[in-house]
């Protein structure tokens, strides 16, 4: 009977043992918990990751930022958080990233204003001597826009009529010095036309006038441009990368359509600060590129209007953003563009 009884406490402790392990495997931090991805140099990361943008949270570069967050946070166990910076015009961001200890836990995040950042020369430092490119996110093409009442259906249509009417057709952007201002001016250079630039207060805000006829064209992001087109507000004749867009399939790109070679996209990606050791910076490059390449994203991003660019290594990302650098430059020199015309 004795016997009996000790077996019984006995189980009841192994029990209560394996109760207690559970509750505690419970009660463990996720970065306890999680297995770290082999590709990961050392213990990183053993502490919260910081994103900085120089923009007000909502915009197309936070909600990509932040589904991105979401993935490597269920990937490393670890918090991966965003943190919206938009002062300074973007620059406050830039600065505390170049500024942060370069131990590869703080990022900036940031699209083409990064890169209009250093064409313009925002900063009181140069952008690429502190910041190193460490991967790519994705591409945020457009879609050239016209007004219902302009005659021209295609991009060829288009060019013809602005050759027939120098500086008459009016395009409208975010504001000067805007990606959209270059690119319509790029345009321009490449078709050999004049058309006139009518600057807005931030994006979005030309659509009235779009809609009314006042303006005649203007590149919109893919989310803003569909509404207009399914309800016959404008009219969308062409998407600006160099592939067509997967929720467009049907719509030509502006090179294939009449001026070769033209291409346009908000290039999202990640920056780092300089003093980052390189085997870092490529081990986070391809745990981005892994997450971004998980079936969920590759649905979102078509949806959200954007492109999954091409893998690139840490290099041949800083090679595409001097590219850019150099094509803007180029533009606003033989545009004779300022951030304030």
């Amino acid at each position: 009977m004795r016997g009996i009884i000790m077996n019984v406490q006995k189980t009841r402790r192994v029990a209560a043992l394996g109760i207690a392990m559970g509750m505690a495997l419970v009660a463990m931090p996720a970065a306890v918990q999680a297995q770290k991805p082999a590709s990961l140099p050392g213990d990183f990361p053993v502490k919260p990751v910081r994103i900085l943008i120089g923009l007000a949270a909502g915009g197309g570069l936070d909600i990509m930022t932040r589904a991105l967050t979401q993935k490597l946070s269920e990937r490393w166990g670890q918090s991966v958080l965003v943190e919206n910076r938009p002062t300074a015009g973007g620059v406050a961001a830039v600065e505390a990233v170049a500024k942060a200890e370069p131990d590869g836990y703080t990022w900036h995040a940031s699209g083409s204003q990064l890169e209009l950042t250093v064409v313009f020369r925002r900063a009181s430092f140069d952008v690429l001597k502190v910041l190193e490119p460490m991967v790519q996110m994705s591409a945020q093409p457009y879609v050239l826009m016209v007004t219902g009442a302009l005659p021209a259906k295609s991009v060829k249509e288009l060019i013809a009529l602005a050759k027939a009417r120098p500086g008459e057709l009016n395009y409208g952007t975010a504001g000067p010095g805007s990606l959209g201002h270059l690119g319509h001016e790029l345009m321009n250079m490449q078709a050999g036309v004049k058309m006139s630039h009518i600057p807005y207060k931030g994006g979005g805000a030309h659509i009235p006038d779009l809609v009314a006829g006042r303006l005649q064209l203007a590149f919109m992001p893919t989310l803003s441009a569909t509404p207009l087109m399914k309800n016959g507000s404008a009219r969308g004749i062409a998407v600006t990368s160099m592939q067509r867009v997967l929720s467009l399939p049907d719509m030509p790109t502006v090179s294939e359509a009449g001026v070769p070679d033209f291409e346009l996209a908000n290039a999202y990606g990640l920056f780092v600060p300089v003093k980052v050791p390189p085997a870092l910076i490529s081990a986070i490059n391809r745990e981005v590129t892994q997450a971004l390449a998980q079936p969920d994203m590759q649905v979102r991003l078509p949806a959200d209007g954007a492109a999954s660019p091409s893998p690139h290594t840490p290099a041949q990302y800083r090679a595409l953003v001097e590219q850019h650098v150099r094509r803007y430059s180029e533009v606003v020199k033989s545009a004779g563009i300022t951030p304030d015309s």
